[in-house]
């Protein structure tokens, strides 16, 4: 039985990860409150003595309507900053491996092709930039200190208890209105909880896995008309959707300002797995359907 400290327990991925670890692994929890009073401690309580890996999920998310007067002072504070004082906790506690849960937005934000893990990174925003400058710092810390990094860059996760954009889509869905996606063939990678717990897991282990980065997904990309006929099929409504032409669209979210959340729908944002799966021999542990299913069960 392996023993995890993660930090970010609280949140919507920690949450679900000590969960699939319940009765598998012995997990510690970190807060920022705690990683404080660790880093001043003189020793530390058993249940922070030998821990084999430290899972680091805690960030600042994306926010849709930023308010902080310094975006980029607001994500750092958090995204690297907080991760460089957990990697001097895990130093500290002489743990051996590191698991940085980063994002896909240091790849960017749209494809033409499928982001691979040899792309230059190209972060359009505070959040992506943050995340790849803690990727960069977390990579000289570890190296400095023999510690083993694995970083893992997840496109837009799902799963029961999803916010954002992805629950206010499925409201949406829930609504008998006819909705013009049908003639948008964009293609998205997407990850569910499961997937993405079990993929962490392995990356806490598995002796290849030291040193790299893993871009990660279901493996199945599907378009926006695709993604809305599975919520309404899986909720045993009617699809319900329209042509209307990208164009059109597009034009109609700039008109409302929201440009952004056209990119979002519209446009393609895929990953290629093909790393995961050669070098890990790691299979996604469920189909997007299911996972769609699994959300909707709350």
């Amino acid at each position: 039985m392996n023993k995890f400290l993660i930090s970010g327990a609280g949140g919507f991925v920690g949450q679900f990860l000590q969960h699939t670890l319940t009765g598998h692994h012995q997990a510690v929890t970190l807060s920022r409150d705690n990683t404080e009073d660790l880093l001043r401690a003189e020793s530390y309580p058993e249940a922070y003595q030998q821990v084999d890996t430290l899972i680091h999920l805690a960030g600042r998310a994306h926010v849709m309507h930023e308010t902080a007067e310094d975006i980029y002072q607001a994500y750092a504070a958090v995204n690297i900053d907080y991760t460089l004082k957990v990697a001097e906790l895990a130093r500290r506690l002489k743990i051996k491996r590191f698991v940085f849960l980063s994002s896909v937005k240091v790849n960017g934000e749209a494809t033409r092709q499928p982001f691979t893990e040899d792309d230059t990174p190209a972060p359009l925003d505070a959040y992506g930039q943050t995340k790849l400058e803690a990727e960069i710092k977390l990579k000289e810390f570890c190296a400095a200190n023999e510690m083993e990094l694995v970083i893992i860059r997840p496109p837009l996760i799902y799963g029961p208890g999803v916010k954002a954009n992805f629950k206010q889509l499925i409201k949406l869905c829930s609504l008998p209105l006819p909705l013009p996606f049908a003639a948008v063939d964009n293609k998205r990678s997407f990850i569910s909880l499961d997937n993405l717990a079990d993929f962490i897991v392995l990356c806490s282990w598995h002796p290849r896995a030291a040193g790299q980065t893993f871009l990660i997904s279901d493996g199945e990309d599907v378009s926006t008309a695709t993604l809305i006929k599975t919520i309404r099929e899986v909720s045993k409504k009617h699809s319900l959707l329209i042509p209307l032409p990208a164009g059109m669209l597009t034009l109609l979210f700039k008109l409302i300002g929201k440009s952004s959340l056209a990119l979002r729908l519209m446009g393609s944002l895929q990953v290629d797995i093909t790393k995961a799966k050669t070098l890990l021999r790691w299979e996604p542990k469920i189909s997007f359907h299911e996972g769609i299913v699994r959300t909707l069960k709350e």
